[in-house]
């Protein structure tokens, strides 16, 4: 799917009420640029893709709702269950130069501070106060947390340094799917 020049900033989590409002999960930094927006892309889980206006915005807890003016009520609303909401690159604020995009993350290859390759970033949750990234390689999985301790160097879309404590690998470990 073709994502130049857009990024996601939302993600619809279910309807709310009858009217067609979504409750979204953002995935920015800066939720308030829901405010701003009037128009963004919805990119549903099969990759359709619909440009919609968004006519009001509001925050409830850590989940936004938003409506759009296309979506008129709860059914045609549910139908975008699980889609993203995306923006131009251009609506959302510049980034300071220690800060990345969690898309940028994904894919990079992952070294320990001694140059060992451990594997590619294949997943990044977000764990309440720090983040955390998914590890794979054709041997294993493991997770380790975004903290200052682990983190040591991030080059967004190419590489990430991590300090492999003793254990880390272990703690977490998953077989491979």
């Amino acid at each position: 799917m073709d994502l130049e020049g857009i990024i996601q900033i939302g993600a619809i989590v279910t309807s709310h009420g009858v009217k067609g409002e979504v409750k979204v999960l953002p995935l920015t930094d800066d939720p308030e640029i829901f405010y701003e927006l009037e128009q963004v892309t919805l990119i549903q889980k099969n990759g359709v893709k619909k440009q919609v206006s968004l006519i009001n915005a509001r925050e409830v807890k850590k989940y936004w709702l938003l409506k759009f003016d296309e979506i008129k009520d709860m059914n045609t609303a549910l139908t975008y269950k699980g889609a993203g909401i995306y923006t131009d690159e251009d609506n959302v604020r510049p980034l300071a130069s220690d800060e990345f995009y969690i898309h940028d993350l994904i894919g990079c290859r992952v070294y320990s501070t001694d140059n060992q390759y451990l594997g590619v970033i294949a997943n990044y949750f977000d764990a309440g106060t720090q983040g955390v990234c998914e590890v794979k390689s054709d041997k294993e999985s493991f997770l380790f947390p975004t903290s200052d301790e682990i983190l040591v160097d991030i080059i967004p879309s190419e590489k990430i340094v991590i300090n492999l404590i003793p254990e880390l690998r272990d703690l977490n470990k998953r077989k491979p799917k």
